[in-house]
């Protein structure tokens, strides 16, 4: 079991790390230290034994995606690393489902999570149309919209779950997953949109994310969901 101290040290020194990489060197470096970074949660996460397989799964496949961003000017790693991603991101909403299978909702909440996934979709149509051309190759667009779709679904389960369970578990959950979500988000506006200082957020969002995680999967599961909250 790792000590409860180790992982909060260790995150913090991973931020400041990659923070300095990315301030002061190239670009390959700031991939070796997000490689390296990953690899380091995925140890801290075999080491506690108390990791979920899906979650373990959804880390091999980040440790995948960050190793074909090496390559990622390349056409075939670039597809690579969004399926990968991808991947892990529906790796972890399988993780939550099957304690969400009894969640109740109303037709007025089916029909506010139906509006929230429209207007994030309409946002993907959005920033899809911002890729510069020169990024673009045969189903980059197609490869966009299955992530993005595996982010918002993944975004709505970590909300349901939030919204169930309202504890320490559901929180690390979310927490973890929305960061996972914003580092995507700042690194599409960092990498394609070449604003670079964006970089910063993208790393600082992806260690916080991977770390709650890993945070997640000390907690027992056999939490029963709050009343007031059941049905929505």
């Amino acid at each position: 079991m790792l000590p409860k101290t180790y992982l909060s040290v260790i995150t913090l020194a991973l931020l400041l790390v990659n923070c300095f990489i990315i301030y002061e060197f190239d670009q390959d470096a700031s991939r070796w230290a997000r490689l390296i970074s990953t690899a380091i949660f995925l140890l801290l996460l075999i080491w506690q034994r108390t990791c979920n397989l899906k979650i373990l799964v959804a880390f091999c496949f980040l440790l995948i995606s960050d190793l074909l961003l090496f390559y990622y000017e390349n056409a075939l790693a670039n597809t690579g690393t969004f399926l990968m991603r991808i991947s892990a991101y529906l790796m972890l909403v399988f993780t939550v489902v099957p304690e969400l299978k009894n969640l109740k909702s109303s037709p007025f909440q089916k029909l506010v999570f139906f509006g929230v996934f429209i207007l994030n979709l309409g946002m993907l149509f959005m920033l899809v149309d911002m890729v510069p051309a020169k990024f673009g190759y045969p189903f980059l667009n197609v490869l966009f919209y299955a992530y993005g779709i595996s982010m918002i679904t993944l975004v709505i389960a970590a909300i349901s779950y939030s919204n169930r369970y309202s504890n320490k578990t559901s929180f690390f959950y979310t927490a973890a997953t929305l960061c996972l979500v914003f580092s995507d988000i700042t690194s599409f506006i960092a990498y394609y949109l070449e604003f670079y200082e964006f970089y910063f957020p993208d790393r600082i969002f992806y260690i916080l994310g991977i770390a709650g995680l890993v945070k997640f999967t000390t907690f027992a599961r056999s939490h029963a969901a709050v009343a007031e909250l059941e049905s929505l």
